[in-house]
């Protein structure tokens, strides 16, 4: 798959040599109704921020889809290449999107990768060294990374709402066997491998939140406090609405963007200014 199928050229781009911003939809791995089209709501609010002045580009990427055969308006088939995706194609899509960005645009490490859902799985899984291993794209690591509503323990998801069978389906149809689940899940990431250039991992959720539980956050935040976070700041910030008004509405994901970007340029600013 070529990078122009994975990733939504920027929508907006000019020459500052700071931060740029690319965001990985969610959609449980399979809704082909939640496309990169779903940061437009987002967008247009962090267009009309002062914010903009240190955002040098924005992109969004789109990713092969895993079946969804029973898909109320738009079924999958099983002869639609981009619709019958199985873990590692979806990572993989991302890792070659992200290529094609950096070797287009030459911004390195510095940008700011964002997700909600099972895209914040996805987010993460980029700094999982084991996915780029795997690659033939060859993926500068974020300076900062930001997780909304996100998915980082797929076992847990999956007991938390065993008595809700559609969990079990979803993430069976992603990731195959369970055998699978754990080295896929964020919260087994070794960050000591990979996270050298990182300095911020965002976490955000919704009280709200009616599908994926505040627990997820909870295991992701216990993971990042016990690895090696040294000249990392760790940010934990609350969401309102229901899981998927934080990106349909659009303020709240791009109030989060905004907020991780202003931190990124505070701890910039602390490194500039240190002896």
């Amino acid at each position: 798959m070529s990078a122009d199928h994975v990733a939504q050229y920027p929508k907006y781009l000019k020459n500052i040599q700071y931060s740029k911003q690319t965001y990985i939809h969610g959609g449980a791995w399979r809704d082909p109704a939640i496309s990169s089209d779903s940061f437009n709501p987002a967008l247009s609010f962090l267009l009309d921020h002062p914010i903009v002045d240190n955002i040098a580009g924005l992109a969004s990427i789109n990713y092969r889809l895993s079946p969804y055969t029973s898909h109320a308006i738009s079924p999958s088939s099983p002869d639609d290449a981009a619709r019958n995706a199985k873990h590692p194609d979806h990572i993989q899509d991302v890792l070659t999107a992200l290529a094609f960005l950096q070797s287009e645009y030459g911004f390195g490490d510095n940008y700011l990768l964002v997700g909600h859902s099972c895209g914040a799985t996805l987010a993460f899984q980029v700094t999982m060294g084991k996915w780029q291993a795997q690659s033939a794209a060859r993926v500068s690591m974020p300076q900062g990374i930001l997780g909304l509503e996100g998915i980082y323990d797929l076992v847990a998801l999956r007991d938390t709402h065993q008595d809700i069978p559609v969990y079990q389906e979803i993430i069976k149809n992603a990731f195959g066997d369970e055998k699978h689940w754990n080295e896929a899940s964020p919260t087994f990431i070794s960050i000591r491998e990979t996270w050298t250039n990182v300095r911020l991992a965002g976490l955000a959720h919704s009280a709200n939140d009616e599908l994926v539980e505040f627990e997820q956050l909870q295991l992701m935040a216990a993971t990042l406090k016990e690895r090696d976070g040294s000249g990392r700041e760790d940010l934990v910030l609350s969401l309102e609405g229901k899981h998927d008004d934080v990106w349909r509405n659009g303020w709240e994901l791009a109030q989060s963007i905004i907020t991780a970007v202003q931190h990124l340029l505070a701890s910039r600013c602390t490194r500039d200014i240190q002896p």
